[in-house]
């Protein structure tokens, strides 16, 4: 199964997708830094990065990993169609678990502005409330909506051990 973590940066996304590959056994494939390899090829080769480039080159990779484990997680802020839609588009929607992540905007700048950015795509503040209005503004059916603000690592576990399992029947 393709779990699929949508929600601005700085929503808890990550945190999340390591939550239930620690507590669920679910594999977490961080996207960010192959998203950042594709970038660094792309400069080191003197061309500009493209959405379709990075997808040709990170998105095989989890379609690797849907063949290598049950259940696989990934992250997107959904502010791409393009990405979003072939993301959906690597397993049918009856094997797809949609999480929709939402957190205050304040809450996310001030969460980024404490984390480690070393597998993040760097941000100005600008460009982070721009991802973060288009993610809020995504129109999709989730399976599960989470208000991403204190939850502990159970709570979290929890909502995703039902959701996987509602999913599978």
């Amino acid at each position: 199964m393709l779990i699929l973590l949508i929600g601005p940066k700085g929503s808890g996304k990550s945190h999340i997708g390591r939550t239930i590959e620690k507590h669920l056994g679910v594999h977490f494939f961080l996207v960010e830094p192959h998203w950042m390899d594709y970038y660094a090829k792309c400069e080191a080769a003197g061309r500009q990065p493209t959405i379709p480039g990075g997808i040709a080159q990170v998105h095989p990779m989890i379609k690797e990993a849907l063949h290598t484990h049950q259940h696989v997680c990934v992250e997107t802020t959904g502010a791409s169609q393009e990405i979003l839609d072939d993301l959906l588009s690597l397993e049918p929607g009856s094997n797809t678990l949609i999480a929709r992540i939402s957190v205050p905007l304040e809450l996310c700048l001030e969460r980024i502005a404490q984390r480690d950015q070393t597998e993040q795509i760097q941000m100005d503040i600008e460009s982070i409330r721009t991802v973060y209005e288009l993610s809020e503004a995504l129109q999709i059916e989730a399976d599960l909506t989470i208000e991403n603000v204190e939850l502990t690592e159970k709570e979290i576990t929890d909502l995703f051990k039902s959701a996987i399992s509602d999913k599978l029947e």
